[in-house]
C-alpha cells in the first residue's frame, strides 16, 4: 500500500508556470488584480476609512510600497505592458516590483516570455514614468 506524500501529489499551484488555484482561474479576476499602487490610490478615495487595525496596516504597506503616486501614471504604466504577450498576473508584478532589468525581471517573474531586449524597452518606459512623476505631497 503506497501513501501520497507532498513530493509525489500533483502541483495545484506555481506561479512560475502560471498556475493559480481556481479561484484565480477566471480571467475577469486575473484582469482586475490590483497593483499595490492602485490599492494605495484606491484607500485614498474613501471618503470615510475604517480606523481598525487592517486598515491602518494596509495603509501603511501600500504607502511603503507604492510606485505610482496619480490614477493617470498607475494606469498607464500597468497598460504599457500588453496582453499578449503579458499574461495579467505578469503585469501587475512588473508594476509592484519594477525591476530595472530584463533579466532581473524573469528572475523575478520567471512566467515571463518576451524576448530580453523587448522586455527592456517596456522596463525603461515604467522607470522613465517613474522618474518623471511628481512626489506624493
Amino acid at each position: 500500500m503506497s501513501r501520497v506524500t507532498d513530493r509525489h501529489k500533483p502541483d495545484d499551484e506555481d506561479a512560475s508556470r502560471l498556475k493559480f488555484p481556481q479561484s484565480f482561474g477566471d480571467e475577469d479576476t486575473q484582469r482586475n488584480m490590483l497593483t499595490i499602487s492602485e490599492v494605495k490610490l484606491v484607500l485614498e478615495s474613501l471618503d470615510n476609512p475604517p480606523d481598525n487595525a487592517v486598515y491602518n496596516k494596509t495603509k501603511d504597506y501600500v504607502d511603503t510600497f507604492a510606485r505610482f503616486y496619480d490614477h493617470e501614471t498607475a494606469s498607464n504604466v500597468r497598460s504599457s505592458f500588453p496582453n499578449p504577450p503579458f499574461q495579467f498576473f505578469e503585469q501587475v508584478q512588473l508594476v509592484n516590483l519594477c525591476p530595472m532589468e530584463a533579466e532581473e525581471a524573469k528572475a523575478l517573474v520567471p512566467s515571463i516570455q518576451v524576448e530580453d531586449d523587448q522586455l527592456q524597452q517596456y522596463l525603461d518606459d515604467m522607470t522613465r514614468a517613474r522618474k518623471a512623476q511628481q512626489p506624493p505631497a
